[in-house]
């Protein structure tokens, strides 16, 4: 009776139930059954006594195949278990295959009215593989796949469609790419350091977390999605419910304030990465990212993305951009990171694909640029929109900015009761 893993799922434990002989594994491999037998003899692969093998052998299998086009026979992979260095346990799930349909992508593309070439742009545009075109699709693909035509025959057009898969497939991309990262040097590494071997430490980090766990990340990934729903839904049902009210005469929707944008740098982080090296300047930007999450929660301000020694806010408020802009040069000296210096900046900005563009966002980097240590700057745009409340705006004089065609007024924004930096 083989061993199973405490908490093992059944989608895992059945891999040891079904019985195969030489051959059938041999033909779900794509081998031939004296290579199967080879294995078996190499120690690889275990066989019971009536030379039959459990279905966990076809994955085994597989992940050697693949080693070997990698460079890595099958005698190096046969030496290493026997050292006890290596264990196919944990790589096994690298061998699986998931279900394909019976339909090419060229036949499955005439059967939704979708040319196979939109198809190949859909999955560059995702970030996946780029598919060929005698290539069976996926079971899995082919359930989403169908969808696409409902929003062709909804009026939307390719372009469209292709910025909403770039959009899904980043995040979705970044989620996956540093979960990875995570497994690696945050779940495994405690069982690195009680004297487990690299090996050993990532089988314990499935058995203890990854298999306890299941499917957890993809919950996680759903959960979120409708929570951050939540807020964007209400927000654009209300937009209609004004227009709306608006349309019959009965309410006036009021005027869209400018909204702000903010770029924070760290003062001397290039320098700290020479000196300190890049495990150091992780840890300040980590560091960096903590603080910045808090002070954007607090003034209801989005985080739109980190830039290592730096961040871009968005707020729909130019007061709490300020406001928030002097809490981060506030916070960064007393967690021990360098100091920092930012730009403010108000007016029109557009919005696509997770990111805020135009001369407003442009003039808000420019201006963090001229700042110095633990200073925040304000373009004069921001004036008309935002009565000081706990801080003094101090004009530092007309600067020339690279990409803007008139010299922009930029006034510092310093605490009540401080003195000018």
């Amino acid at each position: 009776m083989p061993r199973r893993l405490r908490g093992e799922p059944e989608r895992v434990r059945h891999l040891n139930d079904d019985r195969f002989t030489e051959a059938e594994v041999a033909e779900r491999v794509g081998t031939t059954p004296e290579h199967i037998r080879r294995l078996s003899e190499l120690g690889i692969l275990e066989r019971d006594d009536r030379s039959t093998y459990p279905r966990a052998a076809v994955l085994r299998a597989r992940v050697v195949l693949d080693l070997d086009r990698k460079g890595i026979d099958e005698d190096a992979v046969a030496t290493a278990l026997a050292s006890g260095d290596l264990s196919l346990g944990y790589v096994e799930m690298g061998g699986r295959r998931p279900p394909r349909s019976e339909l090419t992508f060229q036949e499955y593309g005439e059967q939704i009215g979708m040319p196979y070439e939109a198809l190949e742009r859909l999955y560059i545009a995702f970030g996946l593989p780029r598919p060929a075109s005698d290539e069976l699709v996926r079971e899995e693909d082919a359930q989403f796949l169908k969808s696409v035509p409902i929003l062709v025959s909804a009026g939307i057009d390719e372009g469209d469609i292709l910025r909403l898969a770039r959009v899904w497939g980043d995040s979705a991309r970044k989620v996956a790419q540093f979960m990875e990262h995570y497994q690696h040097h945050s779940i495994e590494e405690p069982f690195r350091r009680q004297g487990l071997n690299d090996n050993a430490a990532l089988e314990a980090a499935i058995r203890e977390v990854g298999v306890r766990s299941g499917r957890s990340g993809e919950d996680l990934l759903g959960w979120l999605y409708r929570r951050h729903s939540e807020k964007f839904e209400l927000e654009h049902m209300f937009e209609h419910l004004e227009t709306a009210l608006e349309n019959a005469g009965v309410h006036r929707k009021a005027e869209r304030r400018p909204q702000a944008s903010v770029f924070a740098d760290l003062t001397g982080y290039t320098r700290l990465t020479e000196e300190a090296g890049d495990e150091v300047a992780a840890r300040v930007s980590m560091t960096l990212a903590d603080i910045v999450s808090g002070v954007a929660s607090r003034h209801g301000g989005l985080v739109v993305k980190m830039l290592g020694d730096g961040v871009h806010f968005h707020f729909d408020d130019p007061h709490d951009a300020v406001i928030a802009s002097l809490d981060v040069v506030d916070a960064v000296h007393p967690a021990g990171l360098p100091p920092a210096h930012i730009g403010v900046n108000a007016g029109p900005v557009i919005y696509d694909e997770g990111d805020y563009f135009g001369r407003t966002v442009n003039i808000a980097a420019r201006i963090a640029a001229r700042a110095g240590a633990g200073q925040v700057y304000v373009g004069s745009d921001v004036v008309p929109l935002i009565e000081p409340r706990g801080f003094q705006l101090i004009e530092v004089g007309a600067f020339e900015l690279k990409g803007i065609k008139d010299p922009v007024t930029v006034l510092q924004a310093v605490r009540d009761g401080v003195a000018r930096g």
